[in-house]
């Protein structure tokens, strides 16, 4: 959430002042220690998550950078060692417990229990189109009973096009592109994993109940 990153620990910088740091180096973090854990994720705040229909703030994208581990703390202040890094790591970036951020690693794949109407908002290889293994965030969470291992299918809108013979605007059918498995669910947004993809998909495209 937007609160939970503004409210973690913050990356001071590296040894001898480094701005840019990556995996192996050193870097001292800022902020409250009452319960440390040893590993913690690197993150940075992201992308705003804003439902296309109502305008509603969903939440705020944490962009994940990597991984350290907490050597020493002293007060506010603690050591980290990158031990995992996917982007260049910065002042300011975030420090969150991994034990808050854990993902079940064995899924049932079902139907949704209740109906869901959705759409693609966001997906985080960082391209507007969307392929088979890609990863996306969806506008729909736990308040609209979305669950871990809801299967739904990803449908494009039909376009509209012009009678030749009548002028008259003619909205196509939505067309079944491809299918995604609800992984992490939040209160407001889920992230699904792209199971199938008969086309290239994009943001945009919006989820319903398998037929």
């Amino acid at each position: 959430t937007d609160e939970e990153i503004d409210s973690a620990p913050y990356i001071l910088g590296g040894e001898e002042d480094h701005i840019i740091m990556g995996l192996g180096d050193e870097i001292y973090a800022r902020g409250e220690w009452e319960d440390p854990e040893h590993h913690y994720g690197i993150y940075r705040r992201g992308p705003a998550y804003v439902d296309p229909d109502t305008k509603e703030l969903l939440g705020i994208a944490a962009l994940d950078l990597g991984m350290g581990r907490m050597d020493a703390v002293e007060g506010e202040i603690a050591q980290f060692k990158v031990v995992k890094s996917l982007e260049d790591i910065r002042p300011g970036d975030r420090l969150i417990p991994t034990r808050e951020h854990k993902v079940d690693s064995v899924f049932y794949p079902k139907p949704p229990n209740t109906q869901i109407n959705g759409e693609i908002l966001h997906v985080f290889s960082g391209v507007r189109n969307v392929s088979q293994y890609d990863v996306v965030v969806l506008n729909r969470g736990s308040r609209e009973s979305v669950a871990v291992g809801d299967v739904l299918s990803v449908m494009s809108k039909g376009s509209t096009v012009r009678d030749r013979f009548t002028r008259e605007l003619v909205k196509l059918p939505d067309r079944e592109r491809g299918m995604l498995m609800v992984f992490r669910v939040f209160e407001k947004v889920s992230y699904g994993l792209i199971l199938d993809a008969a086309i290239p998909l994009k943001v945009g495209d919006f989820v319903v109940n398998p037929e």
